[in-house]
C-alpha cells in the first residue's frame, strides 16, 4: 500500500492506459489467434461498431455477402465475431459439431419467459424438446396423416379457392403476400389445433391484420431487444426508452390469444377423453402430442407441473405452439409470394407447371369443393413432382425466407474454421443462407432464378448444390417443420395453377428486406388471377 502511495499518480495512469490499449487494442489486433482472419474494417479487429452498425441499418447480408466475395470464405466482423462461408470448415464443423447457441436465441424466440425448443441454448434440453415434436412433423407422417390431409383441404377448399374465385369473378386483383401469410397460418394452424381451433386468416381479414400489426410491430426495434438488450434496459433507468412500451404491449396481445387457443384446445381434449371423441380434422394433433410427451416425462422425473400451472405445462405448451406458428406463417408466406412473382414473369413456367399438374392421377383443376377428399391427389404422388419441386428449391435458393446469421459460440477447447487453426472458445460464427446460396462455384448465374438446374444437375453435383442449401439450416438443429412447409406449400401452388394462371399487377418493393427473416421490402405482390381459357390483361 505504501509502494502506491508513493508511485507518481501520472505512471499510475499510464500504465493502466498501457494495459488497456494492449488488451483491448494490440493484443486482439496483432496478437490474437484470430487477426490472422481477414477483418471487415481495419477497426474491426477492436472494436464491435461495424458488426453492430450493419446490423442495425439493416446493412448485414447483403454487405457480408460482399465481404466473402472480397475476402474468401471467413471474415472477421468483430473483435470475437466471425463469418463463414464454406461447408469444409464451415458449415459441416460448426451446425454438426459441438457449437454451442448463443443468446441470440432466446431473446428472439421465447415466448411467455420461457424457452421453447428453438430457443434452448443447452443441446440436450434442445434434443428433448425436438424429439416430443419430431413424430408429427416427419415427412412421412406429414405425407399419410390422415389429419394433415383433411385439415389442407379443409384450408384449400373451403377457404383458399373460395377466396380466390370470388376476386376472379370481381376482375379484382390478388394481394399474394397476405394472402400466402393467412394461407400459411391456417395451413399449419389447423394441423397444430384443429378446424375448429386454428386460425381462419384467410376469410377473418380483421384478425389477419390485428395478427400481422402485433406481429411485426417489434421489428423496426430488433437491433436492441436482440442484439443490445442490456444497453437498452441501462438506458431505460434514466428514462430513455430504446424500445418504446408498443413493441411489449403487440407481443403481449399476441402471447394472450395464443393462450386462449391453447386453453380451448386443452378443455376440447379434456371433454373428449383426450380426443378420442374428436372428428380427424378437430383433432390438435400437435398441441396433443407435445401435451402428452410432458406429461410422460413428468411422470418419470416425478414432477407435478399442475401444482403450479392451470393446467400441466400450460406455458410451455403455449410458448412452444407460438413459436410452431411464428416460424410456420411467416417464412412460407414469403416463399410463396415470391415463387408467385417468378411465375407471373414466365408465362411459360405457369404453362409447364400446369402441363406436370395434369399428370397426376387426380388432376386438381377439376376438383369438386364438396368432395375435395376423395378427389384430391394423394400428397406422396404431388411431393413426387420433380419441376414442382425445383421451382420451390431455386425460389427458396434465390430468396430464402430466413436468409440472416445463425449464429453460434466455439467451444471451450477451441476450433479450425475455414483453415484457421487455434480459434479460441466464446468466438460467435455464424453462416447465413444469403452469401451460401450465392456461391458461383455451386449455383453457376447465383443471381438467375433458374429451377431446371436442379433438374439438369448431375448426381455430384446435386449433392454439392444440396449441401451448400442452407434454406432450412442443417445438422441437429435443422428445421423441424420443413416437411410440413414443403407439403403445404406444394398443396397451395399445385391448387392455384391447376385452376388459374397470373400476371403482376404491382410488384414495387419486391426486392428482399435484411434480417434473420426477411420478407420483400415493399411488404406486397399484387397479381391478377384468371382462369386457364381466360386470356390475361396486366
Amino acid at each position: 500500500m505504501a509502494l502506491l502511495e508513493q508511485l507518481n499518480p501520472t505512471v499510475v495512469y499510464t500504465a493502466a492506459i498501457a494495459f488497456l490499449l494492449f488488451k483491448f487494442v494490440i493484443y486482439p489486433s496483432l496478437l490474437s489467434p484470430l487477426a490472422k482472419i481477414p477483418a471487415a474494417r481495419w477497426h474491426a479487429r477492436f472494436s464491435p461498431l461495424f458488426s453492430w452498425y450493419i446490423k442495425y441499418y439493416k446493412l448485414e447480408n447483403i454487405t457480408v455477402f460482399t465481404l466473402h466475395q472480397k475476402y474468401g470464405p471467413i471474415v472477421r466482423l468483430g473483435p470475437k465475431e466471425l463469418s463463414i462461408n464454406c461447408y469444409e470448415g464451415g458449415l459441416k464443423t460448426v451446425y454438426t459439431g459441438d457449437f454451442p447457441k448463443t443468446e441470440f436465441y432466446p431473446r428472439s424466440f421465447s415466448h411467455y419467459g420461457l424457452p421453447n425448443m428453438i430457443a434452448h441454448t443447452d443441446s440436450n434440453r434442445h434434443a428433448v424438446k425436438r424429439k416430443m415434436l419430431s413424430k408429427v412433423y416427419s415427412k412421412s407422417y406429414a405425407l399419410s396423416s390422415t389429419t394433415r390431409r383433411v385439415t389442407t383441404l379443409a384450408v384449400l377448399f373451403d377457404r383458399l379457392v373460395p377466396f380466390l374465385q370470388a376476386k376472379v369473378d370481381a376482375q379484382q386483383p390478388v394481394e399474394i403476400l397476405k394472402l400466402s401469410y393467412a394461407y400459411s397460418m391456417d395451413s399449419f394452424m389447423t394441423y397444430q389445433f384443429g378446424v375448429s381451433e386454428g386460425s381462419n386468416a384467410i376469410l377473418d381479414e380483421s384478425f389477419l391484420n390485428w395478427y400481422l400489426d402485433n406481429f411485426f410491430a417489434p421489428r423496426p426495434w430488433a437491433f436492441w431487444i436482440i442484439e443490445q438488450p442490456n444497453i437498452a434496459k441501462f438506458l431505460s433507468y434514466f428514462g430513455i426508452r430504446l424500445v418504446p412500451k408498443k413493441a411489449a404491449d403487440a407481443t403481449n396481445a399476441l402471447e394472450a390469444w395464443h393462450l386462449e387457443v391453447c386453453d380451448r384446445s386443452e378443455k376440447a381434449l379434456q371433454n373428449s377423453n383426450d380426443g378420442d371423441e374428436l372428428e380427424a380434422s378437430d383433432y390438435p394433433i400437435v398441441y396433443s402430442t407435445v401435451r402428452s410427451k410432458h406429461r410422460e416425462l413428468d411422470a418419470k422425473s416425478g414432477y407435478n407441473a399442475k401444482e403450479k400451472q392451470v393446467y400441466p405445462r400450460r406455458l410451455e405448451l403455449a410458448s412452444e405452439m407460438c413459436d410452431n406458428v411464428a416460424a410456420a406463417f411467416e417464412t412460407s408466406g414469403n416463399t410463396i409470394t415470391w415463387l408467385t412473382y417468378e411465375l407471373c414473369r414466365r408465362p411459360e413456367f405457369q404453362t409447364r407447371l400446369r402441363a406436370e399438374l395434369a399428370t397426376l392421377s387426380q388432376p386438381i383443376d377439376d376438383v369438386d369443393l364438396s368432395a375435395a377428399s376423395d378427389a384430391f391427389p394423394d400428397f406422396k404422388d404431388l411431393d413426387s413432382l420433380p419441376f414442382l419441386d425445383a421451382i420451390l428449391y431455386e425460389t427458396m435458393r434465390l430468396w430464402p425466407a430466413a436468409p440472416g446469421f445463425q449464429p453460434r459460440q466455439t467451444p471451450s477447447g477451441g476450433a479450425v474454421l475455414a483453415g484457421y487453426h487455434n480459434i479460441p472458445g466464446g468466438v460467435r460464427v455464424q453462416a447465413s443462407a444469403y452469401s451460401l446460396h450465392r456461391n458461383k462455384e455451386v449455383f453457376p448465374e447465383p443471381e438467375t432464378w433458374r429451377p431446371d438446374r436442379w433438374l439438369e444437375a448431375t448426381p455430384d453435383q446435386l449433392a454439392e448444390m444440396r449441401r451448400w442449401f442452407w434454406a432450412f439450416g442443417s445438422g441437429s438443429h435443422t428445421c423441424l417443420g420443413n416437411h410440413l412447409a414443403m407439403l403445404s406449400m406444394k398443396a397451395a401452388i399445385a391448387t392455384i395453377y391447376s385452376r388459374y394462371h397470373s400476371v403482376i399487377y404491382d410488384a414495387e418493393g419486391i426486392e428482399q428486406d435484411d434480417g434473420f427473416v426477411a420478407g420483400p421490402k415493399g411488404q406486397k405482390l399484387w397479381v391478377r388471377l384468371r382462369p386457364w381459357d381466360t386470356p390475361l390483361c396486366s
